[in-house]
């Protein structure tokens, strides 16, 4: 019900300001960043336009010609998994975590430092989100990993639902445009470094790797198509 006032709301708003010709969807944006170990500050770039910032492969970005009103806001640690094969890592797989699985391996804590970091949001340098604490988004679950060496039958994966954990409604909306500047900085009191560990499965290979190295900003909202080009 609140999404469809909210549609309601904004196709109003926009036929108010003659952008009849906007198309209004469902969407997502996802925009990433590699954790790296002397930083402590991280901008994420929001346009598939920006050439300083090459677009990541399970990145979606904003079109310059499209505006995106967020509702919803989420944060993930990034992680791949490996096996070794012929010498040489394979990967499988792309996950993502609400928590740093210190249960793991403690390496993993080194991650961990992450949300005691927050996000603003500017657009045209107003700000519109001022220190969003990260911590809202750490989701800890019951189902966690466990290691094959110690008896149990298979390794489990923590059970997380990413259309609610992680995720966090934003009122008022947040609307990123195509053709103004949009500014989103995650601050971390101190830098964090990317962490892995090892873990055993019962089928060959035998051993997986994962290694957390990236942060994902997640919004999902609205995404009005051919918006951006009237100012307001």
């Amino acid at each position: 019900m609140i999404l469809r006032q909210n549609y309601q709301a904004i196709k109003e708003k926009y036929g108010k300001l003659g952008k009849n010709n906007v198309r209004l969807t469902q969407s997502t944006l996802i925009l990433i960043q590699d954790i790296q170990a002397t930083k402590d500050t991280y901008t994420f770039p929001v346009l598939e336009s920006d050439t300083k910032n090459t677009v990541k492969i399970e990145e979606q970005r904003l079109n310059i010609n499209d505006e995106f009103i967020s509702n919803e806001i989420g944060f993930y640690l990034g992680g791949d998994v490996t096996v070794e094969t012929g010498g040489a890592n394979a990967f499988l797989a792309k996950r993502l975590y609400t928590y740093a699985p210190v249960e793991l391996n403690s390496d993993f804590g080194f991650s961990e430092g992450v949300y005691a970091g927050h996000l603003q949001i500017l657009v045209n340098k107003i700000s519109f989100l001022e220190k969003w604490d990260l911590k809202k988004h750490n989701y800890i679950p019951r189902t966690q990993f466990a290691d094959a060496s110690v008896g149990i039958p298979n390794a489990t994966q923590a059970s997380i639902n990413f259309a609610e954990h992680g995720m966090y409604p934003l009122q008022p909306n947040i609307t990123l445009s195509g053709s103004k500047k949009n500014d989103l900085i995650i601050s971390l009191p101190r830098a964090i470094r990317a962490s892995g560990s090892n873990w055993l499965t019962p089928n060959a290979p035998t051993t997986q790797a994962l290694t957390i190295s990236q942060m994902w900003l997640v919004f999902r909202g609205l995404l009005g198509q051919n918006a951006s080009k009237f100012q307001d």
